[in-house]
């Protein structure tokens, strides 16, 4: 990699990435810094601090796992496509990244906050499409949070990749939120 072309996104692709593999507590300057072949000074150079590093490591998370995903499914005209794309997506895929994500809010409060955030976001698109699906606003709201629920339910099982349903039984689960309108 160009050392003159490191970018604040370079120093958190590959903080995500040992996250996945190595958990919250690999995410250190200096260990950072020797594998992007730099030295710490690059790392303080795109953050003010640690606590700036960490932040902006939940917010490129959310990004990657979330926003993108959420504006496909927001682009849909069809809100059961919509809800199916976006479980097809949510139970089949992120699971350590996911998790330690999680594992990392159990410790630090302000990560706690964020991933608090990116949660009820999440909850709120699944929500807004089951109302646009015809669904009362008030079974919606229990719905969406059922589904987030299982989710993330799923993902803290010992063994999340042995616990999937096919993507004909995730579609079954979409169509099922939207019967009883």
């Amino acid at each position: 990699m160009d050392k003159s072309l490191l970018t604040q996104n370079d120093w958190l692709d590959l903080a995500l990435v040992e996250l996945k593999n190595h958990g919250y507590s690999a995410l250190k300057a200096q260990p950072l810094a020797k594998k992007l072949g730099v030295t710490r000074g690059s790392f303080y150079h795109h953050f003010e601090n640690l606590d700036d590093f960490h932040t902006a490591v939940i917010s490129h998370w959310s990004e990657r796992s979330s926003d993108q995903v959420i504006q496909t499914a927001q682009g849909r005209d069809d809100p059961l496509q919509a809800l199916d794309e976006l479980l097809q997506k949510t139970l089949q895929s992120g699971e350590k990244l996911e998790r330690a994500v999680r594992s990392w809010s159990t410790v630090q409060t302000p990560v706690a906050k964020a991933v608090e955030q990116v949660d009820q976001k999440r909850i709120k698109v699944a929500e807004k499409l089951l109302i646009d699906g015809g669904v009362p606003k008030s079974a919606a709201i229990v719905r969406a949070k059922l589904l987030y629920w299982a989710v993330i339910g799923r993902l803290m099982l010992p063994f999340p990749a042995n616990n999937r349903l096919s993507q004909s039984e995730i579609s079954d689960l979409a169509t099922l939120m939207f019967q009883d309108r």
